[in-house]
């Protein structure tokens, strides 16, 4: 089997993230690998090593199972006088119960620099969509451009949904920019937020369903004042 230097490399990657104690899908997302390449290569090494064992074991398929021997015939048994067995009542079948609907969450993200570039941070608000608060975190990035800081955010939000166990979540932002952008309105023309993007699209494919909405700053204003007390170092509300 062949593989490319650069999907080794990519490879290789997911196993250190794996082995440090991320999720496959997670892992995948970062190094880049799609998981439909993955199950690609996991089938090709399958075939080749059930290849290489037919050739050891003699032109034997691996997976034709071995005759057990035959057990040996059972002795009749003195068949025992028939008793009478009370009547039972019947059990009527119960209602199958309907399937849980997966857990929906509200993410709300929110990304800053002071100076463009200049230092930046992310934060997320995660609540239930009946607006009970979750999870709050928020993170520094070091030097960075607002519209960088604005995409950390979102993948900060989906890691966040993930972690609580969300399938459904609707992520709420103020970038204009990266909400239309995420829904394919506005095209990714910048480096840097290609690949953004692009890990962006691969988180949002581990959950059932990721709703964007472009909301106002001030609907958004606890995530911004948690990227402001990230920035001067103070604890979060």
């Amino acid at each position: 089997m062949q593989i490319d230097r650069a999907l080794a490399t990519r490879l290789a990657t997911v196993l250190k993230l794996v082995m440090h104690g991320k999720t496959l899908p997670v892992a995948a997302a970062e190094a880049g690998v799609s998981a439909a390449e993955i199950g690609r290569i996991v089938k090709e090494l399958e075939r080749e090593l059930w290849a290489r064992a037919r050739e050891e074991n003699g032109g034997v398929d691996p997976y034709t199972p071995v005759t057990a021997p035959a057990k040996p015939a059972a002795k009749p048994r003195t068949p025992r006088r028939l008793v009478e067995s009370p009547v039972l009542p019947k059990l009527e079948p119960r209602p199958a119960k309907a399937p849980k609907a997966g857990l929906a969450l509200i993410a709300y993200a929110d990304g800053g620099s002071r100076g463009n570039p200049g230092e930046a941070a992310c934060a997320s608000l995660i609540t239930t969509i009946e607006g009970d608060e979750l999870l709050r975190r928020a993170k520094r990035l070091g030097k960075t451009t607002n519209n960088v800081a604005e995409y950390e955010a979102v993948l900060l939000a989906l890691d966040l949904c993930r972690e609580l166990g969300a399938t459904r979540v609707t992520l709420r932002i103020d970038s204009e920019l990266v909400a239309r952008q995420m829904e394919g309105r506005y095209k990714v023309r910048h480096p840097d937020l290609m690949q953004l993007h692009h890990r962006v699209v691969l988180r949002t494919r581990m959950f059932e369903h990721v709703t964007v909405e472009h909301i106002p700053r001030k609907d958004n204003a606890v995530a911004d004042a948690m990227v402001n007390a990230c920035l001067d170092d103070k604890e979060l509300d």
